[in-house]
């Protein structure tokens, strides 16, 4: 069986694929081996809404999360509280089978995730992030209803990890962010730059990541450190955006890539590429941005105002008129997203051929 489903917005596809998954699940006999495999997205991909709670509750509650600009963890903790498998809700579903779960870790906080693992969050927890957000009241109703039942007690809690230690389950990390990030070091290595891993774990607003980026390829540009050229500098995890009512079509990687364009005016030889690890950016098909120091250049003579698509948040719009969109189509897997700076003078060769794919 294999279904499609929306992400990062759920849509109706998901709940037929919760649906499938919850009736496997139901139908497995005691001596049977179940393999749950989880990658990032299945939070979205996979949904199983209570009674009373639509498909499109859940889609606008997941919009009013992304917009503005939430860590995946708060998102997740919310998104738990209205499912029926996630939490770790899906073992109680397989007991009493045995279970392994095999996990690519796709949040920041590196811990292994998924409908099979245990929560140690709660209803509570989960209304006091959309309070801090001042989200509650855009909540959908049914949704706001259902956690406060959660509180009250009416709803069992996710089960923690001491509750899940009763069931004949093992989880098992697959890889994750320090893996990809490691991977891109070595193959950074052998092709000769010199190499270093800022983080694996980074995350704050995109544009406030793609400046702090650009002052750290000055520093390199200028004054050779913290590292000599040709040189590349590599980071992992996840930055946000925080949408307004009138934002254009984006994503997080591709508003990342847009600002550090819009300030490295004046260096010589430096590129940035900044994508999504499993193939799309935000609502977007495209799976991030790659610009160098003549990007800005270009979107001047192309009529293109870098530094007003990133205040719209309409970083593709920008990326695709000056060729420098990547698309990757889905890749099937997940660690959060990958950063690349380069800082090397041949790159004047990636420009020459961009420039190319300017539209008059």
């Amino acid at each position: 069986m294999f279904r499609e489903s929306g992400h990062p917005v759920p849509d109706d596809d998901g709940r037929l694929a919760g649906n499938a998954v919850t009736e496997l699940a139901k139908s497995v006999a005691a001596d049977d081996l179940v393999f749950v495999c989880v990658t990032g997205g299945a939070s979205a991909q996979l949904i199983a809404p209570p009674d009373g709670i639509s498909v499109n509750d859940l889609a606008g509650l997941t919009e009013t999360l992304l917009n503005a600009g939430l860590p995946i963890h708060e998102i997740n903790t919310v998104r738990k509280h209205v499912s029926e498998i996630k939490g770790g809700r899906l073992t109680q579903l397989i007991d009493p089978a045995r279970l392994v779960t095999l996990v690519l870790v796709d949040e920041v906080a590196g811990e292994p995730w998924g409908p099979t693992v245990s929560d140690d969050t709660t209803f509570a927890d989960a209304v006091a992030v959309l309070r801090r957000h001042g989200l509650w009241t855009d909540t959908p109703t049914p949704i706001r209803d259902y956690l406060r039942q959660g509180i009250e007690g009416s709803i069992p809690e996710t089960p923690d990890v001491d509750v899940l230690q009763r069931y004949d389950s093992q989880v098992v990390v697959l890889g994750d962010a320090t893996d990809l990030c490691d991977a891109a070091a070595a193959k950074a290595i052998e092709l000769g730059y010199d190499t270093q891993v800022l983080s694996s774990v980074l995350e704050a607003e995109s544009r406030e990541v793609g400046a702090v980026l650009a002052g750290i390829a000055a520093e390199i540009e200028q004054r050779n450190r913290p590292l000599e050229p040709p040189c590349v500098l590599i980071s992992g995890g996840e930055t946000t955006v925080t949408v307004g009512d009138d934002a254009g079509r984006g994503g997080p990687n591709q508003e990342l890539a847009v600002q550090f364009a819009t300030r490295i005016g004046g260096l010589d030889g430096v590129t940035l590429l900044s994508l999504g690890t499993d193939g799309t950016d935000g609502p977007t098909t495209v799976a991030g941005g790659l610009v160098d120091d003549r990007t800005q250049e270009r979107a001047t003579d192309c009529g293109v105002n870098l530094s007003e698509h990133v205040a719209r948040h309409d970083a593709t719009t920008a990326l695709e008129r000056l060729g420098d969109a990547v698309v990757t189509g889905s890749t099937g897997t997940n660690v959060m997203d990958l950063r690349l700076l380069a800082v090397c003078w041949l790159n004047r060769l990636n420009s020459v051929i961009t420039d190319l794919l300017c539209p008059p």
